[in-house]
Formats: C-alpha cells, sequence, structure tokens
C-alpha cells in the first residue's frame, strides 16, 4: 500500500494500521454469515433476471463458506431464532425483500442455472450450477453479495 501524503497529526503507522484494518473487514465480508440479520457488510439478497420463478432461503446453514459455495444438502436450521423460511422469487426481476438477509438461493433440480454475484467492496463474479439430472443445490450469498439468476435451462447450461 502506498500513501502520498499523511493527513496532518497522523504518523504514517496509525494510517498503515488504520488501513490494514480496513482491509480485514473487507476480507473478512465475503465470508458466509451465520445470522439471520444484516451485517455491517449489508444484506444478501437473490435476485431473478429470468422468465422462470426461482427461489430464495433465508438461512445458510455451514460455517466457513463463502459467496458462491454450494450444497446438496437443503439448508433447515434456524438461525438467530428465526426459522428457516423460503421466498418465491417471480420471473423479470423478482427481488428477495429489501433490508432483509437471505443467504441462499436454491438451484433446483434437473435445471442448469447462471449465477452472477455482485459483491460490495469486491470483484463481480459469474458461475454455472448443473443440476441436470440430479437434486437441486444450494448456493450461498454473503452479507455483501446479491446473488442474480441470469440465466436457467432444463435443457442445456445458459
Amino acid at each position: 500500500m502506498r500513501f502520498t501524503k499523511v493527513p496532518a497529526g497522523l504518523s504514517r503507522a496509525a494510517v498503515t494500521v488504520t488501513a490494514m484494518a480496513f482491509v480485514a473487514v473487507l476480507g473478512s465480508a465475503t465470508t458466509a454469515s451465520a445470522g439471520a440479520s444484516c451485517s455491517v457488510a449489508g444484506c444478501s439478497s437473490s435476485v431473478n433476471d429470468t422468465n422462470l420463478g426461482a427461489t430464495a432461503l433465508k438461512n445458510w446453514c455451514r460455517a466457513g463458506d463463502s459467496t458462491g459455495a454450494w450444497t446438496a444438502t437443503q439448508p433447515t436450521c434456524k438461525s438467530d431464532d428465526v426459522a428457516q423460511t423460503t421466498y418465491y422469487l417471480s420471473v423479470n426481476g423478482g427481488h428477495t425483500p429489501y433490508r432483509e438477509d437471505w443467504d441462499t438461493l436454491r438451484v433446483d433440480a434437473g435445471y442448469c442455472y447462471k449465477v452472477k454475484f455482485i459483491v460490495d467492496l469486491g470483484s463481480d463474479f459469474t458461475r454455472t450450477y448443473d443440476r441436470r439430472g440430479t437434486t437441486a443445490a444450494y448456493v450461498k450469498a454473503a452479507d455483501n453479495a446479491d446473488a442474480h439468476v441470469i440465466g436457467q435451462s432444463s435443457s442445456s447450461c445458459p
């Protein structure tokens, strides 16, 4: 990290320590949140940008996972006294409720989904989850990420 001017009254060491603490917070923002509430990093959400329905779930039940991680085991846990809940994402723009934390996107059995993750203060990325011929998958979106379903098909991967 390079600084060209240090604010008056602060030493270079103080600025470096502050910057390192800020980077540490940002670096941890992409990991999974076990709670059902929004964190300092924000709220995770799911958005359906396709002409087929999709489903989000409230809680993610595994610790240590980052945005884009997936499991074939349906999350059924209760988190922060909030029971697992599903939310139907309507076609062409369906969105989980704003200012609520929705950690999981379901990729339906027999379908291939293309998901774009919009990551606040991080790098956006796209992943394909091919569940044709197999069971559903459940995909994590951390509190600083939105999972956008941008393609889904039962015949091919979009």
